[in-house]
């Protein structure tokens, strides 16, 4: 892997760092800010927040792609490092942070090894989620629940979805990407009545309704990439939260009244086991750990907002979301590597040399970012151009913001 990467790498993971927190912060008080229109507001708004806080600290690898002419008009001072990402030369300002080569590859191969780990435990954790799917067997019912689990899946649309049993789930769970399924308990109709059953099949069916598995598997996937952040999984947690809270709404609507389906949630709840012995990405009613404030949202009554002000809700949470995030994006930094200044490489003899003239010298960097012995140029076809030229070959140059400042500083020495 080239110096490029660790680079690119490295800068990544130094926004993300405080830029994770700050979206975080951000993504809480309007999660707050939007409760009174539901938490289906709240939910995208966390989602949001998740991929941004992966794509906001990867803001001066995106301008280095797009918009390279962007950061010619930074300052260099005298002896500034240039950093290379993804092949581009990018002069340093003083608030760039310079790393040492050592702590480059330390943080580099720390953030790739965490993001390896953690990529094969989710390959792993879906391989479980398909086997229990596989080993399920399908569910007997009796007439009756025959006709509920019908009923539910005609009102919420999903009538490709399935019911099986498992021996190796506590719960109602939902798992499948290509064909939805519940999964129930072997002895789930046997232990429960038609009312908790009616409960726990209409909010896997608002699960399957919202496709919130393969969602699920594809927010995994995003929060990969700063897994390595207390805040993200803090962030997972508000997803996993407002998503049941989403379904518990929706499956609500099934039985006479939200108190109702509140006391079926508490009977449920008090007769599934806390953990499962499988570990898997299926969802169940109780995974996100959040019983409580489930049951007071079903129980407290919330204000009916109309289309046209949840509208503005979501536009008002988007505008703000997005300037909070444009905010940060403009703060990002870019990492180099330390590397001795030009002066520091120049020869004794070149130091006197110095004294009595201007320091010309600079370094070119190759296409590897190794630098060479170079030296200041105004550009032959352009006079506002600021080149370093490569001493072993003139031909070949590349422009730099540094070659202006010693320039300029020769012009004014002669006067």
């Amino acid at each position: 892997m080239s110096q490029n990467a660790f680079l690119l790498l490295t800068t990544y993971v130094v926004n993300a760092v405080w830029q994770v927190a700050v979206l975080a912060a951000a993504g809480w008080c309007l999660s707050r800010w939007v409760r009174p229109a539901g938490p289906e507001l709240q939910h995208k708004i966390w989602v949001a927040t998740l991929i941004l806080a992966t794509l906001v600290p990867a803001t001066p690898v995106i301008q280095s792609y797009f918009a390279p002419h962007a950061l010619t008009g930074r300052a260099s001072a005298p002896s500034a490092t240039a950093a290379s990402l993804s092949g581009r030369h990018i002069p340093l300002t003083g608030s760039d942070i310079i790393f040492p080569l050592a702590a480059l590859y330390l943080v580099s191969g720390i953030y790739i090894a965490a993001l390896l780990f953690c990529s094969v435990r989710l390959c792993w954790v879906l391989h479980r989620t398909a086997e229990l799917v596989r080993h399920a067997d399908a569910a007997s019912t009796e007439p009756d629940y025959t006709a509920l689990w019908h009923t539910s899946k005609e009102k919420f649309s999903v009538q490709s979805a399935a019911l099986l049993r498992s021996r190796d789930v506590s719960g109602p769970v939902t798992a499948g990407i290509r064909r939805p399924v519940l999964l129930l308990p072997a002895m789930f109709m046997e232990n429960h009545s038609r009312t908790e059953f009616l409960a726990a099949v209409a909010h896997e069916c608002a699960h399957i309704k919202r496709d919130d598995f393969r969602k699920n598997v594809f927010y995994e996937i995003v929060a990969l990439f700063t897994v390595f952040h207390p805040v993200t999984w803090f962030i997972k947690s508000q997803i996993a939260q407002t998503r049941e809270m989403a379904c518990d709404r929706m499956a609500a609507e099934q039985l006479p009244d939200r108190r109702t389906y509140a006391l079926s949630l508490l009977q449920l709840a008090s007769k599934i086991p806390d953990a499962s012995p499988v570990v898997s990405r299926a969802m169940g009613m109780f995974d996100s750990k959040s019983l409580e404030r489930r049951i007071m949202t079903l129980t407290t009554s919330m204000p009916r907002l109309s289309r046209i002000q949840r509208y503005l809700w979501a536009l008002t949470a988007t505008l703000l979301l997005s300037i909070c995030a444009g905010g940060i994006g403009l703060m990002t930094r870019t990492v180099a590597a330390q590397t001795a200044s030009p002066s520091a490489q120049a020869p004794p003899t070149a130091g006197k040399k110095q004294g009595a003239a201007p320091d010309l010298d600079c370094t070119y960097y190759d296409e590897k970012t190794v630098g060479h012995a170079g030296t200041c140029g105004y550009d032959k076809k352009d006079q506002k151009k600021y080149t370093c030229y490569l001493n072993s070959d003139p031909a070949q140059s590349q422009t730099q913001i540094g070659c202006e400042w010693k320039l300029r500083r020769a012009a004014e020495s002669k006067k």
